[in-house]
């Protein structure tokens, strides 16, 4: 068994590299509820691999440190156990956009978030599953392609913006370089038809890219 019931996994590349430095604020916190077990990712898809690891291991709640890209993986990590073994999620965002977090309605600064963490009520969040040949992936947020999908890898390799001048200036590479809409295929359960989509976004939030959406 784990010295501690509660694994935090942190990705310090969050925020173009500005997440560690949150690590000595939060472990205060942390401290007063009873201290965690932390880890840091190396790589892309890491935090997955350390986050069905601890629900192999046995931990009870996992906190996810970082963006919406941490996020999606560490669900992904805890979606690959069975749900009786499943721990619970916290989300402490630290991250450029952090929309998932304040679509489950979490305090956006992170020692708040934190305290909310340990303090707050758990809820239940739907989550949907894509598939592309043999590969299956959960989303928990948002699904883009096209247009939505090319802005996000341009968003990618900007050095030296953050929050909204990221995206900003990712769209404004995606309008110059991949502007051609797509032939989509759609399927539902009452029709089928076809048509070109310079953009298709599904929404698992209110929020998207720290846009909001209402209907």
């Amino acid at each position: 068994m784990p010295k501690h019931n509660t694994k935090l996994i942190i990705n310090p590349n969050a925020d173009l590299g500005r997440a560690w430095r949150w690590g000595s604020d939060l472990r205060s916190v942390v401290e007063e509820f009873g201290g965690a077990d932390w880890t840091g990712t190396v790589y892309p898809t890491h935090a997955t691999e350390l986050a069905r690891q601890a629900a192999e291991e046995g931990y009870e709640l996992v906190i996810s440190v970082g963006g919406d890209g941490t996020t999606h993986e560490v669900i992904n990590g805890l979606m690959q156990v069975p749900e009786e073994r499943r721990p619970r999620l916290g989300i402490v965002p630290v991250g450029t956009g952090n929309d998932f977090a304040s679509n489950v309605g979490m305090q956006t600064e992170p020692a708040k978030a934190m305290r909310q963490v340990f303090t707050g009520e758990s809820k239940f969040i739907d989550i949907a599953q894509i598939e592309s040949g043999s590969r299956r992936e959960y989303w928990d947020n948002t699904l883009g392609i096209g247009f939505d999908a090319k802005a996000t890898i341009h968003s990618r390799n900007v050095p030296v913006l953050s929050g909204f001048l990221v995206y900003l200036w990712a769209v404004v590479q995606t309008i110059m370089l991949n502007h051609d809409p797509a032939l989509i295929s759609f399927e539902s359960d009452q029709e089928t038809w076809k048509e070109e989509n310079l953009l298709l976004v599904l929404c698992n939030g209110p929020r998207r890219g720290r846009f909001s959406y209402r209907t």
